[in-house]
């Protein structure tokens, strides 16, 4: 009989991820690493992308989705019935890269195939604005869906792809390699614009339950943000124990770099002005038909 009582379902939900574990989801990992999640229990879902992961949202089978904002605004558009409610990482922090040898400026981007993690998500879509804003012709680029950022990674790295967008710590890595070139940064290119927001379905908010565990997970994220901006390193540590592939040493200067460019979500994520600067560049640039408000 207990278990069949509200307060026990409140304490779990299932949220979905457009890729596996990354820096993305650091403020969350430390959260739970300190026990800070109280009696909520969160599943985790990863799949491939920005649009599977909104597919996953809008069917019902994630209660939350970690989503990348041009998806976000775009599934406002056609009519998704969505709200997001927080953001772990507000801005950017994507590194555009090219394979060794392919070149080591922006105009050799032109007639390159990209790894995308899918049509719609911002690794198939920033490549394209990035070259519009330099002048470079982007019809002559050819873009295949591969995955999340490792996965694009050695995507360029084996040869099936020239070039890609992926975030700091992958970047470093291939940088540290001699894998790929770094040819610019989205937070030059693009100060401002929105990176990933936490969704839910409108008709969530008004179920109690959920809408406690999205506060929680808000609160979460805000003392995680926090926490990592004042320990950087102990925030590498915890990330470690997710990515034990990668070096300690090499992650704390990854988490201190991305510190630097101030991109947590220190007061919950949500600026105005972003969301604004987002909608208003996409519809210039032809990826929304309009610029919707905040």
């Amino acid at each position: 009989l207990v278990l069949d009582t509200p307060g026990a379902d409140a304490a779990k939900i299932k949220m979905v991820f457009p890729g596996p574990v990354t820096t993305f989801s650091l403020p969350y990992l430390v959260a739970q690493k300190k026990g800070w999640m109280g009696d909520l229990d969160v599943e985790d879902v990863h799949v491939t992308g920005d649009a599977n992961a909104m597919r996953v949202l809008l069917s019902g089978n994630a209660d939350i989705g970690l989503i990348g904002t041009l998806n976000v605004l775009a599934s406002i558009h056609a009519g998704a019935s969505i709200r997001a409610v927080h953001s772990w990482q507000p801005i950017g922090d994507y590194n555009l890269v090219l394979a060794t040898g392919k070149g080591s400026k922006l105009a050799d981007l032109a007639g390159k195939t990209f790894a995308s993690s899918g049509p719609g998500g911002l690794p198939d879509q920033l490549p394209r604005l990035i070259m519009r804003k330099h002048g470079i012709d982007e019809a002559t680029a050819r873009f295949v869906q591969v995955g999340g950022h490792a996965a694009r990674l050695q995507a360029v790295i084996g040869g099936r792809a020239d070039a890609t967008l992926v975030n700091t710590v992958t970047a470093l890595k291939g940088v540290q390699d001699g894998k790929v070139t770094v040819l610019t940064r989205l937070s030059a290119e693009f100060p401002g614009l929105g990176y990933v927001w936490n969704v839910v379905r409108l008709e969530s908010l008004n179920k109690p339950e959920l809408a406690a565990a999205f506060q929680t997970m808000t609160d979460i994220g805000i003392r995680g943000s926090r926490f990592i901006m004042a320990n950087p390193d102990e925030a590498a540590a915890i990330l470690h124990e997710r990515l034990p592939d990668l070096d300690l040493a090499f992650l704390k200067a990854v988490v201190r770099d991305l510190n630097g460019e101030k991109l947590w979500g220190v007061n919950g994520g949500l600026d105005p002005a972003i969301q604004e600067f987002t909608a208003d560049l996409n519809m210039k640039l032809g990826n929304l038909p309009v610029a919707a408000p905040a």
